[in-house]
Order: C-alpha cells, then structure tokens, then sequence
C-alpha cells in the first residue's frame, strides 16, 4: 500500500499580539511547496509579527471543540 501524501491546504496562527486566531486558505497557491521559510514570509506578508505567534499547516479546516 503506498502512503499518501497529505496536501496542506491551510496555515491556522495563533497570534499572541492581537489575541485572535487566524486561518488562511492556502490551497489554491498553486505550486506552492509550504516550507517553514514560505510559510513565514506569507505570515509577515499579512502582517503578522512572528516573535508573537505559533503557527501550523494543516489538511482540513475541521475545528475540534471538544
């Protein structure tokens, strides 16, 4: 059986500096490979300051609750 690799369509921060939580879309980028380089220069793009975040890539957009 081969593995599957996971495609990560979204990058969710959690940004210390504003108190919010954010989620972005990032599935649509065509050709984009979301390395950690990538990804932090989309997050400062959008204005986030990464000294205050912790951030992930994810598959889906499944927010668990419980």
């Amino acid at each position: 059986m081969k593995n599957k690799l996971k495609t990560m369509n979204y990058i969710t921060v959690l940004d210390f500096e504003t108190g919010n939580v954010h989620m972005y879309n990032i599935k649509y980028r065509r050709g984009w490979d979301p390395d950690s380089e990538t990804c932090e220069a989309y997050l400062c793009g959008k204005g986030h300051n990464l000294k205050n975040c912790e951030w992930m890539v994810h598959e889906t957009d499944t927010i668990i609750t419980d």
